[in-house]
Formats: structure tokens, sequence, C-alpha cells
């Protein structure tokens, strides 16, 4: 396990390094204004002066790297999530009116075709309504409409977030995008149509499907979708279709200009301005230290010897600790995994929190393979923890994150941990 003193020690040097470099360019671009004057002199300070700009935001971004990192050694929520909580599910849910201004929503509509932003109160159509925008496959520009996302019909409910990019497990293995496309706050798939998937993905909606509605009306509360505690009732092996495993057809390459690759998820109001350069500067802090061989943010936890012991079995409801980076650590092989299982970088920022069981993933549909996969070792998911997408470039699918109970303490209560 990487200590946490040698991970500050290497993200200190590095911000050493990048202020000393900065301080070297405005000398040289001193030396520069003085010796060389004319339009190669102006030339050249801007370029170093431009260098000198890059450097002092690259070594802002260590000082908020070094934050984060201290915050998983201290159990405390990550700093993205906490300045992007305006933007959560049960944030929006209780918002009373959408959170963008009017020059982000002319952008949203006008310069990337967006219907809808984050916040945006809607009505779902009915479903005569949207089985006439269908084809004889069932869908619209290749997004199935599917069996689960029947029962919300004629309900309101609030825009999660506008689709900008989306991961192709599928097929391409890249992020896409998908085109007027929108995830409703809360609807997630039950997997009922599909042989009890356990999944629980967020059901993608294109805008043709919704209708506004004034601000004013109360959006629908739903309940958090959760793996069933009855016994599987899918056929392993079995092929079924689903939005997801029919992604490569629904979506396209995504656009590489600036104002759609990096700029959109705040135009849209996926992600609050706060949270979006807490993110930027982490990167680029990032990208600098895997140059000069640093440790990233956030620090990974590596162990090459045997996985542990199946931990004590859990059930909905349940309060669990996450365990900390150093015990995860002596569960993962040399490969990260424990029992198959990866254990991602997006995981440590739960470390030492508590969280509510919601249930025990025991089959999904493979979107590779379109079949249905029991696990070896069933997983468990946790209330209200899910992928933030900061490493995908807020990705917007906020799929489940996969735990294993050997990852988990149980407690009594959220203040035992």
């Amino acid at each position: 396990m990487i200590d946490q003193i040698d991970v500050e020690s290497s993200m200190k040097k590095s911000v050493a390094v990048l202020v000393a470099a900065a301080i070297g360019c405005v000398a040289v671009a001193l030396c520069v204004m003085a010796w060389l004057p004319g339009a190669a002199g102006s030339a050249t300070t801007g370029v170093v002066s431009l260098a000198a700009i890059a450097c002092v935001l690259t070594a802002a971004g260590g000082l908020v790297a070094m934050h984060r990192q201290r915050r998983i050694a201290t159990a405390r929520p990550d700093l993205f999530a906490e300045l992007n909580e305006p933007r959560s599910e049960r944030a929006l849910l209780a918002a009373s009116r959408p959170p963008i201004g009017a020059v982000r929503r002319w952008l949203a509509h006008s310069a990337l075709g967006h219907g809808w932003v984050a916040g945006d109160t809607v009505r779902i159509r009915s479903l005569e309504e949207i089985r006439a925008t269908l084809d004889d496959k069932g869908q619209l520009a290749g997004l199935s409409f599917m069996e689960e996302m029947k029962p919300f019909c004629g309900r309101t409910a609030r825009v999660y977030r506008a689709l900008d990019k989306i991961y192709d497990y599928g097929r391409s293995r890249t992020m896409r995008q998908l085109d007027q496309c929108v995830l409703l706050a809360g609807l997630r798939c039950d997997g009922q149509g599909h042989g009890a998937c356990d999944a629980a993905c967020y059901l993608i909606w294109k805008e043709a499907w919704l209708e506004k509605v004034g601000d004013s009306s109360a959006p629908f509360q739903p309940t958090p979708v959760a793996p069933s505690e009855a016994a599987p009732s899918g056929m392993p092996g079995r092929q079924y279709s689903c939005q997801y495993t029919e992604l490569t057809n629904a979506s396209h390459p995504h656009a590489p200009h600036f104002l759609r690759r990096w700029v959109e998820p705040w135009i849209v109001g996926n992600v609050t301005l706060p949270a979006y350069c807490v993110v930027a500067l982490t990167r680029a802090f990032n990208a600098f230290q895997e140059w000069r061989g640093g440790i990233p943010y956030p620090a990974r936890p590596r162990s090459g010897g045997q996985t542990s012991t199946i931990g004590m079995p859990l059930k909905r409801g349940d309060w669990v600790r996450v365990r900390s980076p150093a015990e995860i650590a002596g569960t993962l092989d040399a490969n990260g995994k424990n029992r198959g299982l990866w254990f991602d970088r997006d995981m440590l920022k739960y470390c030492g929190r508590s969280f509510r069981v919601l249930g025990r993933v025991r089959q999904i549909v493979d979107i590779r393979s379109t079949a249905m996969i029991p696990m070896k070792s069933p997983c468990i998911i946790l209330e209200d923890v899910h992928y933030s997408g900061e490493f995908q470039w807020f990705g917007e699918q906020h799929d489940y994150l996969y735990w294993r109970e050997a990852w988990l303490q149980p407690v009594a209560t959220p203040g035992e941990a």
C-alpha cells in the first residue's frame, strides 16, 4: 500500500518544481522584454508568460490534489462531490426551479442542441405518444424504449443530466455521444423486463419522449431501485437487448471540438463551476505527475498478495463502513482485483465513510455478449454511491459501484463509523 506520507511527498515535490518553473518563466520573460524589443520580443514574452501561467495552474492543481488526498485519509466527503452537491439527485428533486442562467441555457439550446438542461421539470409523454415516435424495432434513432420505462409514462420528472457523452462498454470501448437524450432523476431500470437483471442502470430518455411543464410542478419522487431479494429468475445464457447493449447503434463518436468536449458539462448544468474547476485542475496535475513518474490523485492501493476471505454476509438496509485503503489493499491481488472484481479509483473517495446497503447484485445482462450471466460472487451496491464520472471527463452514466463484502465493515448505525 502506498503510504500517505509518500503520496504527499511526491505531490509536494511536483508543486515545488512547478512553482520554480513558473518563477523561471517570469524571469525569462522579464529578460526578453529588456533585451529583445519589437515583435520578436513580444511574441517570445507571450509564449513564456503562457508557460508560467500553465505552471501556476498545474501547481494549484497539485494543492487541490493534496487536499483531496487528505480527505480520503480522514474519511471526509470528496471535494468534487461536495462542490457538486447542488447537482445531486437529492438537490435537483428538491429544487424549486432550474439552476441554469439565461445565457447558458441559450448556449445549450442554440450552440449544443440540447432541448433540456439539468434541473428542468418535464412530463413523460403518454405511452401512445411515445410509440408513435418508434420504428418497427421499438427504437428512436437507435435507442430502445424499454418495458421498464412504461410505468413512468405520464409522470412529471426532473432532468438529472443532459447526456453529453456516454461510455460504450459493449463494443467500441470508447466515450461516445448521444444526441438529444437525458437522464431523469432517480429513474433507473428495475430489470423486470430483462430477466430480473440487477444492474440498475439509469434509463435514457429521448427528448422527443418528454414535454415541458411549469417549473411549479412537483417532480415524481421515485423509490430507489434495488435488486430483488427473490431468487434470480433470469435464464443464464439467454440473450437480452436493452439500451446499453445497443448503445453503439444509438450513439456516434464524440465531437472533438473544445466547446462540446470540454465545456458542455458545465453549460448544460451537469456540474457546478467550482466542481468543474476542481476536476480540471486535478486533471492537469495528474497529467504532470504521470509525465514525471509521480503519484497522481487518487493514490491507488496496491497489493500483490492473496485476496482475503469473504466478508460478513450483508443484506438490504444494513449499515456499513467502507474500509480504509490500507485495509482494502490487503484484499487485492497483483491486478488490483478481489475475486475478479476491480477496485476502481473512484471508490477511494468513499473509504472510511458509512452507507446503507441497497442490495446484492447476483446477475446482470453482459453488455458485450448480451447474455444473462450470474455473478460467481455476488456484489454489493450502496445507496447514493455511484461513479462520479470525473475520470471520464464528467461522463453521465452514474452506474452503481460494485463492492465486495470484504471491503465493507458492518456497523450498527452511521455514527458508529
